[in-house]
């Protein structure tokens, strides 16, 4: 029996969002890469019947986001901003809804938006989840393009939603 081939994302695909206010969410502007980290803590569960072999499992699971972007005021402000409020974020990983088209950095839009996706697309579900700003480091280099790192640190679980609101 046939089966459909499983569609492999390229990372131009998948994008950061963040909270935009009372507007849902947006991309964080000029991003050059984004890593999302998920880690499982063990527990030694190590018994007089398991003889010489060891035995774990898993205790809890954490995630962690990182995003590099070229610096702009704007994204690096409001980034700023929410750390040192010391308040947690929403964010979405995944998919952007705009076509391929639509380019941030020719002013097509301000920024992208997550794409909401169901189980008939192509499209992965989002990742969703709160998040405390860790790290916030700007690098600039004579000569050279301003950059940003941010660290974003998952509280609770990181969830797979077919829709973000």
């Amino acid at each position: 029996m046939p089966t459909t081939p499983k569609t492999i994302k390229k990372g131009d695909d998948l994008m950061l969002f963040i909270p935009n206010g009372s507007n849902g969410y947006k991309s964080i502007a000029y991003a050059t890469s984004h890593t999302l980290t998920m880690s499982a803590e063990t527990v030694d569960v190590n018994t007089k019947d398991h003889g010489e072999w060891g035995s774990t499992t898993v205790n809890k699971i954490s995630w962690s986001i990182t995003s590099e972007n070229l610096y702009t005021d704007e994204d690096y402000d409001t980034l700023f901003d929410a750390m040192i409020a010391k308040q947690p974020l929403q964010v979405v990983f995944g998919a952007k809804k705009e076509p391929k088209t639509v380019i941030v950095a020719d002013g097509d839009a301000e920024n992208y938006t997550p794409a909401n996706t169901d189980a008939a697309s192509k499209n992965a579900y989002m990742k969703t989840g709160k998040v405390l700003i860790t790290s916030l480091t700007a690098n600039t280099p004579s000569g050279e393009n301003a950059t940003y790192t941010v660290e974003l640190q998952g509280i609770g679980q990181l969830s797979k939603q077919a829709e973000v609101s």
